[in-house]
C-alpha cells in the first residue's frame, strides 16, 4: 500500500480530540498497519480495549470506538525502518523527533503510550520538546512480537494505561 493511501486510512480514522496518542517507530512494511487491521499491533491493543471495554462485535466496530475515545497512531519515523542497518535507524529516529513533537504539541494528549522500548528516549525528546502540559501519563510497552512475553507485557501495559485515566463513560 502507498504512503498516500495509508495517509488517507489513518486520517479516516483521526479524532477530532485526541486523549490518548501511541507512537509507534517508523512508517509501516509489508502492509502490516493498524489502520489496515493486520498487524501485531493491532491484536494487541484490540485485546487490551476489550479486556477494559469489553468485546467488539468486529474489527470495523472497534476501531470506530478506539476514534470515537480519541485515540490516535502516530510514527516517530516518516520513513520505514525496520529492515535499515542500526545506523540508518538511529538517524531516522532522531530525524523524527521534532516533526513528532509538532504534531504532539497539535494533538495535546492526555494519554501516551510509546509501543517500542528502543524509541522511548526519542519520544520523550519529542514529548519534552512539544511543550505539552496536558499530558497526566506516559506508559511505555515492549512491541508485540518474538514471544508472547512481549505480547502479553505489551497488553498488560496498555490495560493499565487505559485504566490510568478517566474516560468519562
Amino acid at each position: 500500500m502507498e504512503i498516500t493511501e495509508l495517509t488517507a486510512l489513518k486520517q479516516q480514522y483521526k479524532p477530532e480530540r485526541i486523549q490518548l496518542l501511541f507512537i509507534a517507530d517508523g512508517r509501516p512494511v509489508n502492509n502490516k498497519y493498524f489502520y489496515l487491521k493486520n498487524s501485531n499491533m493491532y491484536k494487541a491493543v484490540k485485546a487490551a480495549f476489550t479486556q477494559v471495554f469489553g468485546e467488539f462485535n468486529n474489527d470495523e466496530e472497534f476501531l470506530q470506538f478506539f476514534k470515537e475515545m480519541g485515540c490516535y497512531f502516530e510514527n516517530l519515523s516518516a520513513a520505514p525502518i525496520k529492515n535499515l542497518p542500526p545506523p540508518e535507524q538511529k538517524a531516522e529516529r532522531t530525524k523524527g523527533v521534532q516533526p513528532l513533537a509538532e504534531r504532539i504539541a497539535e494533538h495535546q494528549p492526555r494519554l501516551v503510550i510509546i509501543s517500542l522500548k528502543v524509541i522511548e528516549k526519542y519520544a520523550r525528546e519529542a514529548i519534552s520538546l512539544s511543550g505539552v502540559s496536558t499530558i497526566e501519563n506516559v506508559v511505555v510497552t515492549p512491541f508485540p512480537v518474538k514471544s508472547l512475553t512481549n505480547v502479553n507485557n505489551c497488553i498488560n501495559g496498555i490495560v493499565a494505561a487505559l485504566r490510568s485515566i478517566d474516560w468519562g463513560i
